[in-house]
């Protein structure tokens, strides 16, 4: 049985939060997993019954920070967010952990493994955002969120469904109207908290700094959606190619909602590639 520990920390004065379902006796280092921009520390029950079998779980709140946080062109909500993740790691007095980061939060766990690679046995990346975005991608982003600080929630839902999802009709994703759905809910809700919308605008749109490229020494796996056209397979595989000891899997019928769509398909590779035993 698993017992539950929540524990708030703070970063560039912003407070944040992580959780840990604690396994009573693991066989292999705790999984820490971060998602996207609002996902929080509950929103992982489809990975608990797999990692608790075996370890413990630790999620965090790291995303919902103050936009504050990140405001300004002297600092990087990756560098930020990353200095939050070092203040989970050593606050559970961990020797070494396994890493699974979706979206923001692969990002944010690529650049804490190239600062501590010793401290990371296995690193999962899924979604992974490039340093730049392209114009292409930042135009419709801030109309989304002028049109919710406008006040139009389902303007706003509207387009960030199409940012979000592949809507193109003559490719095949898993459980389409189900995640078109569920995105639509949770956007309209969203731009009813003007927080959680500069958190959006922030997240998504940012010039962040480019990160540099290359890792040793940590064995990984990237993994898309064929039809993320947010941060493409393309670009996701070219980016796993950097990586020493690394592979790249592709989904074929998902976009970037992939753990929505195929939340089976995350799990097993935490089971098999994530908690496998070092070789």
């Amino acid at each position: 049985m698993s017992e539950e520990h929540i524990r708030t920390l703070t970063v560039q004065g912003a407070s944040y939060t992580y959780r840990t379902l604690r396994h009573p006796a693991p066989e292999v280092e705790p999984v820490i997993a971060m998602g996207g921009v609002l996902e929080g520390m509950h929103d992982w029950a489809y990975l608990e019954g797999t990692v608790l079998s075996r370890t413990s779980l630790v999620t965090v709140d790291l995303p919902g920070l103050d936009p504050a946080a990140f405001q300004g062109e002297e600092r990087d909500n990756v560098d930020a967010l990353c200095t939050g993740l070092e203040g989970v790691i050593d606050d559970l007095g961990a020797a070494r952990v396994n890493l699974y980061g979706y979206s923001l939060g692969a990002a944010v766990m690529y650049q804490y493994a190239q600062r501590h690679p010793e401290r990371v046995a296995r690193l999962l990346l899924g979604g992974v955002p490039p340093g730049r975005i392209t114009a292409e991608l930042v135009a419709p982003l801030r109309q989304a969120t002028d049109r919710a600080r406008a006040g139009d929630a389902d303007g706003f839902a509207e387009l960030m469904a199409a940012a979000l999802l592949c809507l193109d009709e003559s490719h095949h994703v898993h459980r389409r109207d189900l995640t078109l759905g569920y995105v639509r809910r949770l956007m309209r809700n969203t731009a009813r908290v003007p927080r959680k919308v500069d958190l959006l605008a922030t997240a998504l749109t940012s010039q962040r700094h480019a990160p540099a490229v290359g890792l040793k020494g940590v064995p990984t796996t990237v993994f898309s959606g064929a039809h993320d056209h947010l941060h493409t397979p393309e670009a996701q595989e070219a980016f796993a190619a950097t990586i020493d000891d690394s592979r790249f899997v592709t989904f074929p019928d998902c976009d970037h909602m992939l753990p929505l769509q195929r939340p089976e398909a995350v799990t097993s590779l935490v089971a098999s590639f994530l908690m496998a035993e070092a070789t």
